[in-house]
């Protein structure tokens, strides 16, 4: 499962070290804009010797396409083409078109837009120039890109947005429907919301971190991104600070949360990669754009929560096995899971994917997920 970072190791500070620090945060794709080929490709070269991959896009693929193409792909770093951030659909159909031109010369790698998020139902029509949400969705679904792409970064100072888990289910319907893979993203780094007078993005913990990502893979994710790596330049309304990589590149406290969140999402990352989502619902508080479990998973005779926030209740299949996840949607306190069984079929499944005896109850730290093998 690729663990993707926008605005990774920034074009100044390329280098094998700066590319070994990055994977060793547990990182394996860079997301950055480059100056020239050139850049691009001495990027991908360090990057390639610490085994990881630069997602970027430079001027040459527009003004020289073929041959910046015809040299990309024969790259080993190069993992593929960061074509546009939040476009509206006047600009997915014309990156569209620049899409298929580089596909021509390069249908091997990945073609990558990253879509707005579905904060608040009056920003779509003069943000995204078009009617509704799932029509933005189905434009960009229609694009040569292999994935959907999307950022929804829910946790800020005024709590979880409330449209949220609404966007994992929209962006989880289409990806359903056109057969793509999503990619789902977490916050890291915090900042201002200029927009959203008052309202900030605080300072990750490694529970708000945790719900992000199991959250995502509950929904189906297929990759989990992170914004940022590096912290970008602060002298802006937004005011970063405080990413993984400071200004002053050196490492923050956040370096070694996303360090320790990285470790247990590669541990975790083989059962949900390939998988089928055949169900997600919710329990206890119904966010809206979602529904409650009104059916038992197979195998269980009772599933009750104690939570003043409740649970994603997902349902999935792999490799023959039918799983259940359930995640901590309270990123400031545990949970306990009342669960009962028919027989002994279901497992408990860890983290490191060992299976023992199912138990009665369980605490689920803050934010943290639940795995169960059914059957």
């Amino acid at each position: 499962m690729p663990i993707i970072a926008y605005w990774g190791v920034p074009e100044q500070h390329t280098s094998e070290s700066a590319f070994r620090t990055f994977r060793d945060c547990g990182f394996t794709v860079s997301i950055f804009p480059y100056s020239s080929l050139t850049a691009l490709i001495n990027a991908c070269r360090q990057a390639d010797k610490c085994g990881v991959k630069i997602l970027g896009s430079c001027p040459e693929l527009t003004k020289s396409h073929v041959r910046a193409a015809s040299t990309l792909k024969n790259e080993n770093g190069f993992f593929g083409y960061l074509i546009q951030d939040e476009p509206d659909v006047p600009q997915i159909h014309q990156r569209k078109k620049e899409i298929e031109r580089l596909k021509q010369t390069d249908s091997t790698r990945p073609f990558y837009i990253n879509l707005h998020p579905y904060y608040h139902p009056e920003w779509i029509e003069p943000t995204l120039k078009t009617k509704n949400y799932k029509e933005y969705l189905q434009t960009a679904s229609s694009t040569p890109c292999q994935q959907i792409s999307f950022d929804h970064y829910p946790i800020t100072t005024n709590g979880i947005r409330p449209t949220w888990y609404h966007n994992l289910e929209m962006v989880r319907q289409e990806s359903l429907s056109s057969t793509k893979p999503f990619w789902g993203f977490v916050l890291c780094t915090p900042h201002d919301v200029p927009y959203d007078q008052g309202n900030y993005y605080p300072t990750p913990t490694l529970a708000s971190l945790r719900l992000q990502v199991y959250a995502n893979l509950a929904y189906g994710a297929q990759a989990i991104q992170y914004f940022t790596y590096w912290t970008p330049d602060g002298s802006n309304s937004f005011h970063f600070h405080d990413g993984p990589i400071g200004l002053d590149g050196k490492k923050t406290k956040t370096y070694t949360l996303v360090q320790q969140m990285n470790r247990e999402l590669k541990q975790v990352a083989p059962l949900f990669y390939g998988a089928k989502v055949t169900s997600v619902h919710h329990l206890g508080i119904i966010p809206q754009g979602t529904s409650k479990i009104t059916t038992m998973p197979k195998n269980l005779r009772s599933l009750k929560v104690v939570s003043s926030k409740g649970a994603i209740v997902s349902q999935f299949t792999k490799n023959n096995h039918q799983y259940l996840a359930i995640v901590n949607k309270n990123h400031w306190d545990q949970m306990t899971v009342l669960i009962q069984t028919y027989n002994s079929t279901p497992r408990h499944v860890t983290k490191s994917l060992n299976t023992e005896p199912m138990k009665t109850s369980y605490t689920v730290p803050a934010g943290d997920i639940l795995l169960f093998r059914l059957k």
